[in-house]
This record gives C-alpha cells, sequence and structure tokens, in this order.
C-alpha cells in the first residue's frame, strides 16, 4: 500500500459479486435441483468430502523462506522497548524478522530508530522510496501522475545509494533496496512515481543498478513492487530480459492489490517477495475474523503463490484501528495469526510438501529448518469453519519430529501453546479448534 489514507481507496478494496447476480444464480441453481415430477423432493445436499489425511513429505521441498515482515512507514517512527519486543522476539513476541521502511523524497527516513529497535532483535530491514523530490519530476506524458525526469535519474540513484550508505553508518545494515514503490500506481493523496516497464528497467540498469554495486558491500535491488499480481510479469519480464537490469535485481516483488491472485513467477532462479497487503474488508476489526482472512491471504502466497517473504502494510497507525497489526497499544488477532507463521518459520526453513487442504475450511503449509544439528518441523493449519475439526497429519521422512507442541490463535487465544502431542509412527491426531490457526513445532 501507498500510504496510512490507502485503507480508504477503492483500488484496494476487492469488489464482491453483485448481488442480484449472485441472487439470481442462485435461483437458477434451486430451480435446477428441483426438476422432476411435483411433489417430489428435492435431493439433498451434497455432504462434505470425508476429512483426509494431511501427508507431509520432509524431502519433497519447495522455495526457501527469507521472513515475515510489516512496514514501519508514516506511523511508527520509533517503538516502546514494549512495542519492539512484541513485533519482532521469537521468544516473547510474534517473531516478524523482516522490517520495510520508507525512504522520504528527500532521502531520509523518520524510522532510524524503529530500524535499529528491530536490528537489535535480529531483524533485517529493507528500504523503499515512494517518490523522488518534486523537482525531479514532470507530468507523465502517456497518462496520469508524474515521472522522473530522465536529467535527474542519477542524481536520484546517487541519493538512494547515499541513503543506503547512511543506514550502514547509523548502525542499519539494508537486505535490499526498492527501486520504486508501486510504480504503476497513481494517486493525488501521497507521494508517487510513474514509471513504464522500459523506464524501469533503464533507470535500475544505467542508474540504480551502479550506484548501489558501488558500496561496500553492494546492496541488491528489490523490484518491481507492483501494485498487484497482475502487474507483476509486466514489469518483472522486462528486467529479467534485460541481462543490465536482472543482474542488479537480487529479489522480484509485488504487493497484492487490484484483482490478480498470486502464482509462481518463473523468477530465473532469484527470490518472489510479496511485499505489502492489509485487510481491507475488516479495517475496524482485531478480531479473529481478520485474523483467519490475514491467515488465508499468508497461506495462498506461500503455498500458491511460492513467495519466500511476506509482509502486511502496517505495524501500527494513529485511528483505533485501520487494519494495523497494532491496535491501542495491543496486538490484533491478525498480529498473532502472522505470528503463527513469524514466530517459528525463520529466514533459513523450506516450505516441504504438505496436502493443502484436508477438509473443507482446513489448509496446511508446512517448513522445516535444513539444518542438519536442527531438522525442526513447523506445520501451520487453518480451520476456517465454526465447528472443531479433527486432523490426521502423516510424517513421511528420514529424520521424523518425536513430537510437537501446539500455538493456537483464536477468538480466546493469543498464539497460546497447548499440551504436547506424542508423534507415533510419523503420525498424530489433533483436534482444530473452530475459528483458528494452529502452529505444530516439533523436533526430533
Amino acid at each position: 500500500m501507498s500510504s496510512s489514507r490507502s485503507a480508504l481507496h477503492p483500488s484496494r478494496i476487492r469488489v464482491a459479486p453483485n448481488r442480484v447476480a449472485v441472487a439470481a444464480a442462485a435461483v437458477s441453481a434451486l430451480a435446477a435441483t428441483c426438476v422432476g415430477k411435483a411433489g417430489d423432493p428435492s435431493p439433498p445436499a451434497s455432504p462434505p468430502p470425508e476429512p483426509l489425511p494431511v501427508q507431509i513429505s520432509l524431502v519433497t521441498q519447495h522455495q526457501g523462506i527469507s521472513g515475515f515482515g510489516a512496514s514501519s512507514a508514516w506511523y511508527a517512527p520509533s517503538l516502546t522497548d514494549a512495542e519492539a519486543d512484541a513485533f519482532f522476539s521469537p521468544d516473547t513476541g510474534i517473531g516478524l524478522s523482516l522490517l520495510r521502511v520508507r525512504i522520504t523524497p528527500a532521502g531520509t527516513t523518520d524510522e532510524l530508530a524503529t530500524a535499529k529497535s528491530a536490528v537489535a532483535r535480529g531483524v533485517s530491514v529493507w528500504a523503499a522510496p515512494w517518490s523522488p523530490p518534486a523537482g525531479s519530476k514532470m507530468p507523465n506524458p502517456v497518462g496520469k501522475g508524474t515521472v522522473l525526469k530522465p536529467e535527474n535519474a542519477q542524481a536520484w540513484a546517487n541519493t538512494l545509494a547515499a541513503f543506503a550508505q547512511g543506514m550502514a553508518d547509523a548502525g542499519v545494515p539494508l537486505r535490499a533496496l526498492s527501486a520504486q514503490n508501486e510504480p504503476n500506481f497513481y494517486t493525488d493523496k501521497w507521494d508517487t512515481c510513474i514509471y513504464q516497464p522500459a523506464d524501469l528497467v533503464a533507470f535500475i540498469r544505467d542508474n540504480l543498478g551502479p550506484a548501489l554495486a558501488a558500496l561496500e558491500p553492494n546492496l541488491p535491488i528489490l523490484a518491481p513492487e507492483t501494485q498487484g499480481w497482475n502487474s507483476l510479469a509486466s514489469f518483472a519480464d522486462p528486467i529479467l530480459a534485460d541481462p543490465g537490469a536482472a543482474s542488479y535485481v537480487g529479489i522480484l516483488a509485488t504487493h497484492d492489490y487490484g484483482n490478480g491472485f498470486p502464482f509462481v513467477y518463473p523468477a530465473a532462479g532469484k527470490q518472489v517477495w510479496e511485499t505489502e497487503v492489509y485487510d481491507p474488508a475488516k479495517q475496524s476489526d482485531p478480531g479473529i475474523d481478520s485474523g483467519l482472512t490475514v491467515a488465508k491471504m499468508i497461506h495462498d502466497h506461500l503455498v500458491v503463490g511460492e513467495v519466500s517473504a511476506w509482509h502486511y502494510w502496517w505495524l501500527k497507525d494513529t485511528a483505533p484501528d485501520n487494519g494495523a497489526l497494532m491496535n491501542a497499544g495491543q496486538l490484533t488477532r491478525r498480529a498473532y495469526a502472522l505470528g503463527n507463521w513469524s514466530r517459528f518459520v525463520r529466514p533459513g526453513f523450506v516450505r516441504v510438501d504438505a496436502s493443502p487442504d484436508p477438509q473443507y475450511g482446513v489448509f496446511v503449509s508446512a517448513f522445516v529448518n535444513p539444518d542438519p544439528a536442527s531438522n525442526r518441523l513447523v506445520i501451520v493449519a487453518i480451520n476456517q469453519g465454526t465447528v472443531d475439526a479433527e486432523q490426521v497429519f502423516s510424517i513421511s521422512g528420514s529424520v521424523l519430529p518425536a513430537a510437537v507442541t501446539p500455538w493456537i490463535t483464536s477468538a480466546d487465544l493469543a498464539l497460546a501453546p497447548a499440551a504436547v502431542v506424542p508423534v507415533t509412527d510419523g503420525a498424530f491426531t489433533f483436534v482444530l479448534p473452530g475459528r483458528s490457526v494452529t502452529t505444530f513445532v516439533g523436533d526430533p
């Protein structure tokens, strides 16, 4: 998202189907079920399929995980120690391992104090610009908004490189630097800068890439940070097709707004990150409904899109609750649902094969620490249903956990541990509470 107020912007909201059309379709479907002799009863609704065991293969591996994060832009310039622990501690908090800070048009940030708090807790920090200075831009010749003047491209690249060096000198070495936040999106409500795909390629190849490569150590570029999945390929394809630009880009990234949905992008050996999304439908709901919505987002990005990193939009906001992870000084259920992954699936873990939807309303993902000294297994199961769901988990591999500890987020529980469950012959059974997210942590 591009600003704290973007929660109110129509383009951020996934539009529901027309209610009249839905009602008409429902009537047609009902009529279809009633075809037959007058007085014949309608056939009963099909029962949901029988639950299947979750099959987890520790040897069938997918993407590596770089972490889970959120942004401190605008409303979290500094954090109390208690807030920083709540966000970043993997022992007492939700264990975010990535922080995204905003670069102002002046080439500075207001979030240095928050970044230092994050680094002190082992978090990797990266940064994104929303716009160059107004004087460095001109009206977009092919549409709305403004674009970077070609003659100012190198000066802006040098400013970004100086920002990265300044952060390192201040004790916050950056993990990456974004070329531009949402280069395909314009609004007059906050700073933006439009790039055509070819212009972004040229800026990366000729200006920003060389400027960052001159740093010691050099810094990879994250791009294109498009507004949504539906526009990722139109920017990422030209970057990968240009050897010069591709050599400077270490991470391909997108936001999840608009009408696109996650998909596996052929990233030519580079990681794909989701770097911004929030729950627009439940901005004023800090409870489990929003928590389950966010949990399903995370699941889909990891399992369907195979992203290596996932970011929520903001840590905090000034409104009582405008969709942030923290509301009035307290973590929301959406934060704890994120913590079901971020606290336990640490950087360096690898996603492994797991049956993603073993029964109606249940969604599962699994991860393993490939370090032979650990071999920790983490399984995350969402139960969107209102009733409890008994679920069997079957694990195959050479190194199996002896037991798993469940950690539950629900309307009543906030990432709370439950009794240890033994694993027998690679299998265990657990009753997933209704409307919950449960993480199982197992060690050999």
